[in-house]
């Protein structure tokens, strides 16, 4: 026999040896005390389970008394009906419903059968029990048959003749009383089935629990017996470190092969920690707790490569993931960062244990965040400065304006006493279109802050109406994000002032005709780059400059929504125009004439895939707007004006050019202001184009 198989031997002689001599008494204590528990539980069960099906059978005896009366009152209700010559309908639905539920429940109680319980879902109801129970329910059918006999022409028909109903309703006056009575009988009989199951169950947990107890007691005294004896050794050990750990700074505990915190800590451990510490605590839930999975992942595989023997500890020590770890607080709780340091422990040469040291770094943490955060908001604040100095001054200054003239719509708006739910959806269409607004200009002239933040503003508006209504704290929400908007709005405003009190040296009609040109044609690269696509805009502006800055800013913002459109849904990949014999690249018209004496003309061609009626109509039924046949039933015209209705859209997702349906309602509103009129043509995979036509 080897040496191995003899020590393995002698391991379990001696466990056994233990088990049976010094244990003995708590071994036997925890097999009477499973034997019990099983038998208790065992019998749990089978009561339980039993005493929920006597639950069931009182609940429905119960309903079977409601549905006798109810069925009287119904009847009665048809023949008031049918002397007023109203309708029966509804009461001839009741009249079937209650029937239904009386039979298919009464033959539940005579054969056992599925049936519908008194939440409506499907229940089994079990056969009656007891010698006088079938009695109840064989005395119930003599009465029922003829009843459901003289039921059937009403449940059949609703041309019933008067005297059939007046048959029922005289059967039913002359039973009723009967009927409900044996109802009575029944759930009185099956409450002393009930009850008589509830006794037995009391009588065996109360034996079960005694036999338990009386094991508890035992195993209590045993155990505080042990206890006291290793109490007084923990306590002379813990005397010899105490004074020592209670003057630490630091959190210092030794950790376990087990991941358990040993029996000595520190006394700011639990202070560090912001949590309760104990001995042989399991270290890893509460840094699993603390930490995020990625960095208690690592930790793990960490503290595994200490307590390895092959690894040398100054080799591993730079890889320690928990020398800065951000700590998860709980719900209110700010945010703290700790460090924790390991060193091994060797015992006779090998690795007993990790001795950990930790430390609270928030502020050093914070300290550096607030640096690094200082530098990159001047980094913001250069950015911003130089995209300013590329902007035409009355341009910038002129879209500042507009900003602030529609944050102040908003804030007018926001005051109005009208709070009904239909006030505050139409409030918040009214709002998108401001944003969206916002949002294209400040993307025409590259500045990101106000195109980042109004995507940000747009997104959350299109979550408050997708949600189907817009309640009250959603108005205290648009105000949170108008004050950031203002913020913006200050932030670069002095900036913009400086900048028109130095303005010069170029013609004011050339250089906002360059500034909306080079915008649109500029928004027009970034969407394309955004879409993989190429695109050309080609400008014939020169009349732009006559008419007035309020008309030309009008036409600006209707120039960025229709450009979005026509570069997302409109010009095609490369390859997909190459295959359609198009040149690679797309090209967009963007003109404005005078073609009378005060009468302008606007427009913008692509020459795209040009719209789909049939998606627009697909894209209808989808949303559930129509069904299939209302909107296969529209005109071209009347499938076009929905393109226009706020939240429409034939995007496939959102993102910050498209998908929220507020591009061409906000064109809608433009033309409205502008009293001009729209013409919208375009043919399949060869163009799109808006036309439109106002006055001065």
């Amino acid at each position: 026999m080897s040496s191995s198989t003899t020590t393995k031997t002698g391991a379990v002689k001696e466990f056994f040896q233990v088990l049976f001599g010094k244990y003995i008494a708590i071994f036997i204590a925890v097999v009477i005390f499973l034997i019990s528990d099983l038998g208790v539980l065992g019998t749990n069960i089978y009561s339980s389970y039993k005493i929920a099906e006597s639950a069931v059978s009182i609940n429905l005896s119960g309903r079977q008394r409601m549905l006798s009366q109810r069925t009287t009152k119904v009847l009665l209700f048809l023949q008031d009906d049918a002397r007023r010559g109203v309708s029966q309908e509804a009461d001839l639905k009741e009249l079937a419903l209650v029937v239904r539920l009386f039979d298919t429940t009464l033959k539940g109680f005579r054969d056992g059968d599925m049936v519908t319980g008194g939440d409506g879902n499907p229940v089994f109801l079990v056969q009656v029990e007891t010698p006088k129970a079938h009695q109840i329910v064989r005395d119930a059918y003599e009465i029922w048959n003829p009843y459901l006999v003289k039921l059937q022409p009403l449940l059949a028909s609703p041309n019933f003749t008067d005297e059939e109903l007046e048959e029922a309703v005289i059967y039913a006056r002359e039973n009723n009383l009967k009927l409900l009575t044996l109802m009575n009988d029944l759930t009185t009989d099956l409450e002393q089935v009930a009850n008589a199951r509830a006794f037995r169950l009391r009588m065996i947990q109360l034996i079960g629990l005694t036999i338990v107890l009386i094991n508890v007691l035992y195993t209590v005294f045993m155990s505080i017996r042990d206890l006291i004896r290793g109490d007084r050794n923990l306590a002379k050990a813990r005397k010899e470190t105490e004074e020592i750990l209670g003057t630490v700074k630091e959190g210092l505990f030794l950790l376990d092969r087990e991941y358990r915190i040993g029996s000595q800590y520190s006394k700011s451990l639990k202070d560090i920690l912001r949590r309760d510490v104990f001995p042989e605590m399991p270290f890893m839930p509460v840094l699993a707790e603390m930490a995020s999975k990625t960095v208690y992942d690592n930790a793990k595989d960490y503290i595994e490569l200490l307590f390895g023997d092959r690894v040398k500890e100054a080799l591993v020590t730079s890889l320690n993931p928990l020398s800065q770890v951000e700590v998860i607080g709980k719900e209110g709780e700010k945010a703290h960062y700790l460090s924790f340091n390991f060193n091994r422990v060797l015992e006779e040469g090998k690795i007993a244990h990790l001795l950990v040291t930790v430390q609270d770094v928030t502020e050093l943490v914070q300290l550096t965040a607030q640096l690094e955060a200082a530098k990159g908001q001047s980094r913001v604040e250069v950015e911003i400065l130089l995209k300013l100095l590329d902007t035409d001054a009355s341009v910038l200054r002129q879209f500042l304006d507009n900003v602030g003239k529609g944050l102040a719509q908003i804030n007018e708006r926001l005051r109005s006493e009208d709070d009904s739910e239909q006030a505050r959806l139409h409030l918040l269409n009214h709002i998108m279109r401001i944003v969206h607004g916002i949002k294209g200009e400040a993307a025409a002239l590259n500045i990101e802050m106000f195109e980042g933040y109004a995507h940000v503003f747009e997104r959350e508006l299109v979550a408050m109406r997708e949600k189907g209504e817009v309640r009250g704290e959603d108005m205290v929400r648009i105000t949170v994000l108008l004050d950031g908007f203002y913020e913006r709005l200050a932030s670069i405003a002095n900036i913009a002032e400086r900048m028109t009190g130095t303005a010069g040296g170029i013609d004011a009609d050339e250089k906002y005709l360059q500034t909306f040109t080079s915008s649109i044609q500029n928004l027009a690269a970034r969407i394309a780059g955004d879409e993989q696509k190429d695109v050309e805009v080609v400008c014939d502006l020169g009349d732009i400059v006559r008419l007035p800055r309020r008309v030309a800013n009008e036409l600006n913002s209707i120039a960025i929504q229709l450009l979005r459109n026509a570069v997302k849904h409109g010009i095609e990949t490369p390859a997909e125009r190459t295959a359609q014999g198009k040149p690679a690249s797309g090209e967009i018209r963007v003109e404005c004439k005078e073609v009378e004496r005060d009468e302008y003309e606007f427009a913008i061609r692509d020459d795209g895939c040009g719209i789909s009626v049939n998606k627009i109509r697909k894209e209808l039924v989808r949303r559930g707007l129509l069904s299939e046949a209302e909107a296969n039933a529209l005109s071209i015209d009347a499938v076009m004006l929905r393109l226009f209705e706020p939240g429409f859209s034939t995007a496939v997702a959102a993102d910050r050019d498209a998908g929220h349906g507020v591009g061409l309602d906000v064109v809608a509103e433009k033309i409205m202001k502008l009293r001009g009129h729209l013409t919208l043509n375009s043919k399949a995979q060869a163009f799109t184009e808006f036309k439109i036509r106002f006055s001065l």
